[in-house]
């Protein structure tokens, strides 16, 4: 049997190395935009969802995702006063959001996901993000062409536990927000909030202010209402001056 000595095998296991290495980087460079295009496209399908589409809720994959996103979603960008900026893209309301990150600071640019419905708009979400008890967490609230009737919501929370934070993606909790308002009955702001139990017994008497709570998920619930409340905050000029002007 042939014997090798440690440089022989030491060179031969730097060359195993550096062929599995390169390898490796060839498969994740030949794969990177396969991996892009998903990800656009999830990012698309959840706009989507927030929005109310598709209408007949038939599953979309592929190509279909692309398409009714470029024909029925509109990206606008306003500042932290409600103006429109016709001028920016979505790229800088990134940019903006990043800058201020960790803070409580409104971003200087805010992008806005509206719904087309032939020549008008029939709903609008606005981002959010937010932290719960283990990471991130981020999602869509849609609301009507009145500005303040929740139409729909999309939820997000890949770091927390499974059947416990991570019940805010589920379909029950996040169908209970369709009806809600985020306005008084004055007109002014007003968050919809998440409650520990049942908020028909927890607000009984502004039931369209409150969403039920997951069991023992309170920091991820007190997550949702915190981020639900600053998205509101951030966007409220804009959405004041839809109110103002009929929707």
């Amino acid at each position: 049997m042939a014997e090798f000595g440690n440089g022989y095998i030491l060179g031969f296991a730097t060359v195993v190395c550096i062929v599995s290495s390169l390898a490796l980087a060839g498969t994740h460079s030949a794969m990177k935009p396969m991996q892009d295009l998903n990800m656009q496209r999830s990012f698309q399908k959840d706009v989507l969802a927030a929005v109310g589409l598709p209408e007949d809720d038939k599953p979309l994959t592929g190509p279909d995702i692309d398409t009714l996103y470029a024909e029925r979603v509109k990206i606008v960008i306003v500042d932290r006063d409600g103006k429109v900026h016709e001028d920016k893209s979505l790229d800088d309301a990134k940019a903006a959001l990043t800058a201020v990150k960790g803070t409580a600071d409104a971003p200087e640019y805010l992008a806005v996901y509206e719904r087309i419905d032939g020549d008008k708009v029939g709903a609008i979400a606005i981002p959010l993000y937010g932290r719960g008890l283990w990471g991130p967490i981020s999602g869509f609230v849609a609301l009507g062409a009145d500005a303040s009737t929740v139409t729909g919501s999309v939820f997000f929370a890949p770091a927390e536990t499974p059947g416990l934070g991570f019940e805010i993606t589920s379909d029950w909790f996040e169908d209970q927000w369709k009806g809600k308002s985020l306005v008084d009955s004055a007109g002014a702001s007003k968050p919809v909030k998440v409650v520990k139990g049942k908020a028909s017994e927890m607000c009984a008497d502004d039931p369209t202010h409150c969403v039920d709570g997951v069991t023992g998920a309170t920091l991820t619930c007190r997550g949702v209402t915190e981020m639900v409340g600053q998205g509101v905050r951030f966007y409220e000029p804009y959405l004041r001056g839809l109110r103002a002007n009929g929707g």
